[in-house]
């Protein structure tokens, strides 16, 4: 096989959450080592974020 002509494999990327394949055109986001699909975002950042969750009226003053 010429040098020229190389075969273009498939890379299949997937969603960390959901298992779900990530098209190419698709937006994703890399974070933590993690891969996330829009539909999962929400999900992801709401757990990503837990540590820093307050409830208004039972804040902890120091």
């Amino acid at each position: 096989m010429p040098q020229t002509m190389h075969r273009r494999r498939r890379h299949c990327l997937f969603c960390t959450l959901c298992g779900r394949e990530i098209s190419t055109g698709q937006e994703y986001w890399y974070c933590n080592g993690s891969c996330i699909c829009a539909d999962c975002l929400s999900d992801f950042a709401r757990a990503e974020l837990a540590p820093y969750r307050a409830t208004r009226g039972k804040e902890e003053c120091p």
